[in-house]
């Protein structure tokens, strides 16, 4: 039995080198196309990853804490004390940095221009080391909040160009304080900065947590946001419910709750890539079972001959599938290697977009360099659909090969 077995490996081995052109044709296209979805996949991995986890560091963070209302209308009196949410918040070990904000709704104005924004009174070094929003400054552009200038803002390119300023320009912010007061404050223009996601450049301005303060009327320990930083998605998949019942009287948001459709991104990708290699291997496998057809067909003497030797249907049936995997896996594993080959050369230097639509990608929240990303699971994924593309491939040829009748075959 063992030595049948070694017999029906070593004959379908030999079988699809038989026609050294046809078999390497077809092992051209399986690598050709497992190559170009495992790139595929590792390629749009990587650009809602950076997509994502660039919104979540500039900005968003990976949970945030606010007073229930207000989430709701964004009431400058519904705030939070500082130090009672901290309290709870240190007992939460997978929590890495916290930032503690103000948040006001008001007026931005130069001698230009008005825009509507959402001001954040931040604590200027904790946010620097926490968040890569600084980063995103380019020298020429000033800093985030230098610790040398008092009144200074940072806010977006997308916000100077309307405003009409640049760096050390004068603009004048107002709003409303928890009194019902209107408050005006001069500010210069200490930074500007230009993330991938224009929404949050369009609607939002830093300042000094410690300059704004005393003009929104609020105590001294009052916050309006917390926002915390985890190491990644699964440390703030553990950390949100421990929040969440240490803090049952607050709202307790993780990122793509915040952000409904960075969550979406996130959640549907292992989906996306699943269908994109679907339908590379699925179009593979028609080229597969026209290959093995017509070897089939070529043989069908030969097949009968072993038929009538001795050598079962059930046999026979086996070595054509043997052939047909063989040859699917070993084109795969080609595809395979060269596609890791490629993602460790690009996830290193990343794919520039910016030849296609410039920064078009940045409108819509999209990175415009993108770092290709390998998953374990995606890996199993395609080791899988090869495996059933293979036995799927295989099935029409081999069946074809049962109905064949060996003296009919021999005959003709």
């Amino acid at each position: 039995m063992h030595d049948m077995k070694t017999i029906l490996l070593s004959l379908a081995w030999k079988n699809i080198w038989r026609n050294k052109l046809r078999s390497g044709m077809i092992l051209g296209a399986i690598a050709v196309g497992l190559f170009a979805g495992t790139f595929m996949t590792a390629f749009m991995t990587g650009w809602i990853n950076r997509s994502v986890e660039a919104d979540i560091r500039n900005h968003v963070s990976y949970i945030r804490i606010h007073h229930p209302e207000f989430a709701a209308n964004n009431d400058i009196n519904a705030y939070l004390s500082q130090e009672d949410v901290m309290r709870q918040v240190a007992l939460v070990g997978e929590i890495t940095g916290a930032s503690c904000r103000l948040e006001v709704s008001g007026m931005l104005a130069s001698a230009a221009n008005a825009v509507g924004i959402s001001v954040k009174g931040v604590d200027a070094a904790n946010e620097r080391a926490l968040f890569h929003l600084a980063q995103t400054i380019p020298d020429s552009c000033g800093a985030f909040l230098p610790d040398n200038g008092r009144m200074q803002i940072a806010l977006s390119r997308t916000t100077a160009d309307k405003l009409k300023v640049r760096l050390r320009s004068k603009v004048v912010l107002t709003f409303q304080d928890a009194t019902g007061e209107i408050q005006s404050l001069a500010f210069r223009v200490g930074g500007i900065f230009k993330t991938s996601n224009t929404s949050f450049d369009e609607a939002s301005v830093f300042v000094r947590k410690s300059d704004i303060q005393a003009y929104t009327g609020l105590p001294e320990d009052a916050v309006h946001e917390i926002a915390l930083m985890t190491s990644g998605f699964e440390t703030c998949r553990t950390a949100l419910p421990h929040l969440q019942a240490l803090l049952p009287a607050m709202d307790v948001q993780s990122w793509d709750t915040l952000q409904p459709e960075l969550g979406l991104m996130f959640s549907w990708i292992d989906l996306m890539n699943a269908i994109i290699l679907s339908i590379f291997l699925a179009a593979l496998s028609f080229g597969i079972v026209n290959t093995m057809l017509m070897a089939v067909l070529e043989r069908t003497r030969e097949l009968g001959m072993l038929a009538c030797i001795g050598m079962s249907r059930r046999r026979i049936f086996r070595m054509i599938m043997l052939e047909t995997l063989f040859l699917t896996l070993l084109g795969s594993c080609i595809g395979i290697i060269l596609g890791a080959l490629t993602i460790g050369l690009t996830a290193r230097h990343g794919v520039d977009l910016t030849f296609l639509l410039e920064d078009k990608f940045e409108e819509f929240g999209f990175a415009s360099v993108v770092y290709p990303a390998w998953k374990a699971k995606t890996f199993f994924q395609i080791v899988a659909l090869v495996f059933a593309a293979g036995i799927l491939s295989a099935l029409y040829p081999a069946r074809k090969a049962l109905m064949l009748e060996p003296l009919e075959a021999i005959r003709n």
